[in-house]
């Protein structure tokens, strides 16, 4: 019992470690990662503060898919294609 616990504790110690993000990303539902323009020359980052689209549902060109919350403002997201 003792040496499979040293085993364990040695092969935990020889495997590289995972960077947090990647740990993180690793225990999420498959999913599609989304970079979001800068709503403005000073954003840095966002919140997505409310949907305005249905899961599945249908959208067009300049539709707003979202609201952005920021720092400063919250701003409509249009859709940029179809």
């Amino acid at each position: 019992m003792i040496l499979r616990r040293l085993a364990a504790r040695a092969a935990r110690a020889a495997a590289p470690a995972r960077p947090r993000a990647l740990r993180r990303a690793l225990s999420l539902p498959a999913h599609e990662v989304v970079g979001l323009p800068a709503l403005s020359p000073t954003m840095e980052q966002g919140t997505i503060a409310a949907w305005k689209v249905d899961e599945g549902g249908a959208f067009a060109a300049g539709d707003v898919i979202c609201e952005i919350e920021t720092d400063k403002a919250t701003v409509d997201f249009e859709a940029q294609d179809d």
